[in-house]
């Protein structure tokens, strides 16, 4: 309808706009959800994005982080498009032998 009548004016109540927008956030965050849970399945634990694993390690350095990665392979990134995540298992070793030394 948009591309035949593309001058066509709609009005619609704020509170119809409201709902709908509602709707939306709530199949989003579903979508969302399925998808990690499917990404969680595939890669057999849960993963964390790259900013918030730098939080629970105590906001190493990125260079640290890279060491940890490709010099010691104590963490294994998990590259989905552009967005790098890291397995929980990972992060809870390397809390763990912090704890201990």
């Amino acid at each position: 309808m948009a591309k035949e009548f593309p001058e066509l004016t709609v009005s619609i109540r704020l509170s119809d706009l409201l709902q709908a927008n509602e709707a939306l956030v709530v199949k989003v965050r579903k979508e969302c959800e399925r998808e990690q849970a499917s990404r969680e399945k595939q890669y057999g634990d849960t993963l964390i994005p790259r900013a918030e694993a730098r939080k629970m390690l105590g906001n190493p350095d990125p260079s640290t982080m890279w060491r940890w990665e490709k010099k010691y392979g104590y963490l294994t990134p998990v590259k989905i498009g552009v967005k790098v995540f890291y397995r929980q298992s990972d992060i809870d070793a390397i809390i763990k032998s912090k704890e201990t030394n």
